[in-house]
């Protein structure tokens, strides 16, 4: 009876194993990288955690959600983050946030919390290579700094109307300073000779 027993609590969940499968390489570009999981097993998984780790063997969590199956759509924050859903025997994720030197093995983790037995499994990893961005400025933003460039041209166009101002100013002061000179000039001319004729006609009454 006891062995019975054993061997029911063996091969029950041995008869419903959960099986993880993953792609051998996906690429990565602008940080973004799709991935897809798929599993399998006899049971039909209501409640689920799905996981994902870094590393040959996994120890580092990047991102980890609980998903009910009635609403199969999940994301999670964080530097890394994942968002995805999950339907008949695949969990399709995009995760986000990776940079270049994030080149490495990830490893998905499924987990069935309900209905019983709990069942866990690990995938076998797919390499992840993520593509480093250049810095070169991409067309949209050349053709914004053109853009932006050329304003301030016009811009600067018309609000630079160059040594005119000050040409001017320079004329009408010299102008001006001649027509003083001239008004200086009379003026003393006639100071000086309004003397001389008083004297003359003091002669001619004597």
């Amino acid at each position: 009876m006891i062995i019975t027993l054993i061997r029911i609590f063996i091969y029950i969940p041995l008869g419903l194993a959960l099986h993880v499968s993953q792609p051998y390489r996906v690429v990565g570009k602008e940080g973004e990288v799709p991935l897809r999981c798929s599993f399998s097993s006899k049971l039909k998984p209501e409640e689920m955690q799905v996981s994902l780790y870094k590393g040959l063997h996994g120890r580092e969590r990047i991102c980890s959600s609980y998903v009910n199956l009635s609403e199969p759509y999940f994301t999670s924050d964080g530097t890394v983050n994942c968002r995805g859903s999950i339907s008949s025997g695949r969990v399709d994720m995009m995760i986000a946030g990776l940079r270049g030197n994030d080149t490495d093995i990830y490893r998905c983790e499924i987990e069935i919390l309900f209905p019983p037995p709990y069942l866990r499994t690990l995938g076998n990893g797919t390499i992840v290579y993520i593509q480093e961005t250049p810095n070169c400025p991409t067309a949209s933003t050349q053709s914004q700094i053109q853009s932006q460039s050329q304003t301030s041209e016009r811009e600067a166009v018309k609000y630079d109307v160059g040594p005119l101002p000050l040409l001017y100013a320079i004329l009408i002061i010299t102008f001006c300073s001649l027509i003083l000179q001239m008004i200086a000039c009379k003026w003393r001319a006639s100071t000086a000779t309004a003397p001389m004729l008083s004297q003359k006609e003091s002669y001619m009454k004597f």
